[in-house]
């Protein structure tokens, strides 16, 4: 596969299950496009194989999407039968289907009502908890909605989708490409949460914020440089309240292959070096 078929990580939870979690499909953005002019065949079964051989590759029994599901943000009329496609595609392979709302998964409830498998489960926007193998609880979400205050209480880690990060990579030939990113933030879980919830909630030491890559591929992503610097307010992420612009050398930068590239703010210094055209990675 190549290196954008990798766009999730798996977790073997404590009920025996190996969980794929993947965000950000947009299935039916190809109708988006359309209505701009931009003729694309349907995606919907692309993106299930893409889903089931990274299933096969990882030995995952169990799926997770946090959020974003379909790309539609309110209408389901023309991009239904995509999404119900897609998700008979990759039920019928998993033992259980968990897909927690994001902001474009408006009436979504309406598509899992018809002809979906009865193992398609919908989680709100705000998510829910996982136990890891290894006992650590594990706060799955979207992104664009506060989780539940004992939810995040009871939280060790934070994974999440919605930001869409990539970064900009210059190969030996001069060629530049935007290449999706996982990125592990590590953040002050009082202070997390006292700005997240405008209270002291009595939380204490760090916790790690694992934020997914779109897995659509034609959704490539937004530079990391226009995420985690930056206060993105308009975005309505969660990560406003880990204040991230402030601890940059918290934040690590992985390829989806899990190659590491470095902090932020080690990246920003190589970035300033280099200019926009990114970084200079010998892919040979």
């Amino acid at each position: 596969m190549s290196i954008e078929e990798f766009r999730g990580i798996t977790v073997d939870s404590e009920d025996g299950e190996r969980w794929l979690l993947i965000a950000d499909t947009h299935v039916g953005l190809e109708v988006e496009l359309g209505k701009k002019g931009v003729r694309i065949p349907s995606q919907s079964a692309r993106i299930a194989q893409l889903v089931l051989d990274f299933a096969e590759r990882t030995g995952a029994t169990s799926l997770v999407i946090l959020g974003d599901v379909k790309h539609e943000i309110a209408s389901i009329v023309e991009s239904a039968k995509e999404i119900r496609e897609f998700l008979n595609r990759v039920s019928g392979k998993f033992n259980k289907v968990v897909l927690v709302k994001g902001n474009h998964d408006g009436n979504l409830d309406l598509i899992l009502s018809s002809d979906v498998k009865p193992n398609v489960y919908l989680i709100d926007s705000r998510g829910f908890v996982m136990r890891s193998k290894d006992g650590k609880k594990l706060l799955l979400l979207h992104g664009n909605s506060k989780p539940r205050i004992e939810d995040f209480m009871n939280a060790d880690a934070i994974i999440m989708g919605h930001t869409h990060p990539a970064i900009l990579i210059q190969d030996v030939t001069g060629y530049v490409m935007r290449s999706p990113v996982i990125v592990k933030i590590r953040v002050n879980k009082s202070v997390f949460g006292k700005n997240m919830y405008n209270t002291e909630i009595g939380a204490t030491g760090l916790m790690n914020i694992i934020v997914l890559p779109t897995f659509n591929p034609l959704t490539v992503g937004m530079d990391v440089f226009e995420i985690f610097p930056k206060d993105l307010v308009e975005v309505e992420t969660i990560l406003h309240y880990a204040r991230t612009w402030e601890i940059l050398g918290n934040i690590e930068v992985y390829l989806t292959d899990m190659t590491y590239l470095g902090t932020m703010d080690v990246l920003a210094r190589i970035r300033e070096d280099m200019g926009e055209g990114g970084y200079d990675i010998d892919w040979l």
